[in-house]
């Protein structure tokens, strides 16, 4: 019997297209970003140049000439919203390209607020891109070893401009409407790092003493940042999560424990073992407040992304450290239930649970789980019995 020539699968392409289409517009994107950043594009048009101008400049790259491609590349930018394209008059068909505000305060290395230092991760950082283009090797050849990312002083000064570019301000916007953290005189700031968190909590009370805790090897950063940004009520404690206790840190001032202890996206604060030291230096009716990646709790908009996060994380081990499988995850990292479970367990009342993306409470909403973006949150907790 011949085959019918109008039959078609129960199924349409356009998935499969669409994938497809979306991964490779996808490639291209970071290719040229990079490309941009490779060569400073946007330090080239930090001031207004024509296109003639701009071709001069490619052509003295060892590009060859293609002025078509190149207007290919700025119409792009155009519509990444990087640059912006305009005319002076309107008579005049002089065309002028110019980074856009955007571009100026996140893209330029002379920017107090500059992006650059996350993202050589992206542009710089070669292994790891090798570890796509050649994904079958990657697969083959096991974990890139590496030592652990947030216990070097370049990750410190990275992680400063990022939460300085308005995670801070919203941080503490939203801790100082809790009378307890304002009132708080004695604060540790854990895994402080850069220690602009403990500074920052330290202006809300000008009584307040904070103590930065971090690797010694941190802590001479965080003198920097100190002396830039804080107060001579903010110092210092080098040491080590796992072999020191907090309650040592203790001083005449506050024998029975701390008012505030806080924490920043440390994966070692998500582990039993530091943070039963945490819960033990807290004072009876002090506060915990803990603002951690909960990646587990993603939702099903970010799922893809969570995906591609895990594979990033498990294709590198870090030096003297267990991961766990989820992205943001050491080997014993509690979840964001067990974490809940735990804290009551040590005396503790959940005062809040704050997203950060969507600035709302979830602690009252039933199956807050299903409620957050990206798992960033502030899980805020009271000490209420010993």
């Amino acid at each position: 019997m011949a085959k019918n020539v109008l039959e078609t699968p129960s199924v349409g392409p356009e998935q499969i297209e669409n994938l497809f289409e979306d991964a490779y517009i996808g490639l291209r994107k970071f290719f040229l970003l990079k490309y941009c950043l490779d060569y400073n594009v946007f330090g080239l048009l930090e001031k207004p140049k024509t296109f003639e101008e701009i071709a001069s400049w490619y052509i003295k790259q060892d590009f060859k000439e293609n002025d078509n491609l190149l207007e290919s590349i700025l119409d792009a930018l155009v519509q990444f919203g990087l640059i912006k394209r305009y005319n002076r008059s309107y008579d005049s068909n002089i065309i002028y390209y110019e980074t856009s505000e955007v571009a100026k305060i996140y893209l330029n290395q002379e920017s107090e607020f500059s992006n650059m230092g996350s993202l050589i991760r992206y542009h710089k950082n070669t292994r790891f891109i090798e570890k796509w283009l050649n994904l079958d090797k990657t697969l083959k050849s096991g974990e890139l070893k590496t030592k652990k990312g947030s216990s070097s002083p370049e990750a410190v000064k990275r992680m400063a401009i990022d939460c300085r570019t308005g995670e801070l301000k919203s941080t503490i916007d939203y801790l100082k409407g809790f009378e307890d953290i304002k009132n708080a005189k004695s604060i540790l700031d854990v895994a402080g790092g850069h220690g602009l968190y403990g500074i920052a909590l330290s202006y809300l009370n000008e009584d307040s003493k904070c103590k930065v805790f971090d690797l010694p090897k941190i802590c001479e950063e965080t003198k920097k940042y100190i002396e830039e940004y804080g107060s001579e009520r903010v110092s210092i404690i080098p040491g080590n999560y796992f072999k020191n206790n907090f309650v040592d840190t203790l001083d005449d001032s506050n024998p029975e424990g701390y008012d505030l202890i806080f924490t920043s996206n440390s994966p070692d604060c998500k582990t039993p073992e530091v943070l039963d030291k945490i819960c033990e230096a807290t004072a009876l009716n002090g506060i915990f407040a803990a603002k951690q990646i909960f990646p587990e709790n993603t939702s099903k908009k970010y799922a893809t992304r969570k995906a591609f996060d895990n594979m990033d994380w498990n294709m590198f081990s870090f030096a003297g450290a267990k991961k766990g499988k989820v992205c943001h995850t050491l080997k014993n990292s509690l979840n964001l239930d067990g974490y809940i479970t735990h804290l009551e367990e040590k005396g503790f009342e959940i005062v809040d649970i704050f997203s950060l993306e969507e600035k709302k409470s979830l602690k009252d909403i039933n199956n807050y789980h299903n409620n957050i973006k990206k798992g960033h949150l502030i899980v805020i907790a009271k000490k209420i019995r010993n």
